[in-house]
This record gives C-alpha cells, sequence and structure tokens, in this order.
C-alpha cells in the first residue's frame, strides 16, 4: 500500500506544507499501488469442437474477473495467435448478462475452422486500470481450440486419413458371405440328417 496526497504543496524535503487553516488541501487518502487484480479461471484451457466436415465459424470470447479496492477504470484484452509475434486489443465491458460487476467481456474476433484435425491455441492478457489510475498486466493464458475430425474422414487410431467410399465395398461382400455361411449351414444340418434317419 502507498501513502497518496491529494492536492498538497510540498517542501523541497519532500514533506507537506499544512497552514494553520482547516483546508480539504491537506486530505490524504490511501490507495493500491499494484493495481488491479485478475481472475483468469473465466477463460476456459481447452474447446474441443463436434466432429465435422463442414466449415464452423467461431467467435473469441475474452472474459475476466477484475477487482481493485480502489474501483477499475479501464480493462483492455490483448490476444494473437500463438504462431503469430502480433498482439491485438479490445476494449472490454462489464457484462450486463450477470450479476458480477467484476465479470468484464468483450468478442474482438470472428473466425473459421475449415479443417477437421485442426487446432488454433491462442495466447491471451488483459491490462486494467483502477480509478487512481495504477495498471496492471495479467499472466498470458492459453486457450487450444481443436477441430477433431469425423469418423467418415480420419482415422483415430492410426491418424491416418482414410476414404469410407474405399472401405465400404470391401466389407459389403464379406457381410454376405457371413450370412450366407449362417443360413446355409442349419439347412445342410438340417438335409443330412434326414438322409442318415432313412
Amino acid at each position: 500500500m502507498v501513502l497518496c496526497i491529494a492536492g498538497c504543496i510540498h517542501t523541497d524535503t519532500g514533506g507537506p506544507v499544512v497552514s494553520n487553516q482547516s483546508s480539504p488541501v491537506s486530505a490524504y487518502q490511501v490507495c493500491q499501488s499494484t493495481g488491479p487484480s485478475f481472475d483468469l479461471t473465466f477463460m476456459p484451457e481447452f474447446a474441443d469442437l463436434v466432429p465435422s466436415t463442414e466449415p464452423v465459424n467461431l467467435t473469441l470470447e475474452l472474459r475476466v474477473g477484475v477487482t481493485d479496492q480502489d474501483g477499475v477504470s479501464t480493462v483492455i484484452g490483448s490476444y494473437k495467435n500463438s504462431s503469430s509475434s502480433e498482439w491485438n486489443n479490445v476494449s472490454m465491458n462489464r457484462d450486463a448478462f450477470t450479476s458480477d460487476p467484476d465479470d468484464f467481456v468483450g468478442w474482438p474476433l470472428n473466425f473459421t475452422m475449415s479443417e477437421p484435425s485442426f487446432l488454433v491455441i491462442f495466447d491471451i492478457k488483459f491490462y486494467a486500470n483502477d480509478s487512481l489510475n495504477n495498471w496492471n498486466v495479467s499472466g498470458v493464458h492459453q486457450v487450444s481450440i481443436c477441430r477433431q475430425g469425423g469418423t467418415d474422414t480420419t482415422s483415430s487410431t492410426t491418424g491416418a486419413t482414410t476414404n469410407s467410399s474405399l472401405t465400404d465395398p470391401l466389407l459389403v461382400p464379406l457381410v454376405v458371405a457371413s450370412i450366407s455361411v449362417i443360413i446355409v449351414l442349419p439347412v445342410l444340418y438340417v438335409m443330412y440328417r434326414r438322409r442318415v434317419l432313412r
């Protein structure tokens, strides 16, 4: 904690000069020097999309809890693709749909995941200042978004791409042969028993 002096006149030694007259000029207030604190548990670490071969349109949602005993003034979300070096910023607002006054949200990016078995990793951090203009920055949080391939396009056991139109024709003769054996064997057995009993 730091003692902040509001409107005081300082001497060369740094001490405040207070006149004998009562005045609000000599008022002191205590402020938090480290700035706001962050709750990053509002952000998930991993999102696994439903397997599909169709393109999926997504919106990156930034959400963070920010608290400060002097009141939160500004919150900025910063994000980048982990493979990029360029950070992008977005101003965040209190979420009007929650009852938590410390819940800040922003939707800075719309993007499309068009390929199955695709992974996007975002690096995310937050900046905030309090009503006394003390700034703080959060640590970097990573969010991984995975787009798994559907069962008709990829094999999860081997990791190799397979085409169902190539494998299905091979299965049909095997299924037909199996059913034929199951039906023919009992018929042959019945015919054999009748001949033996005669």
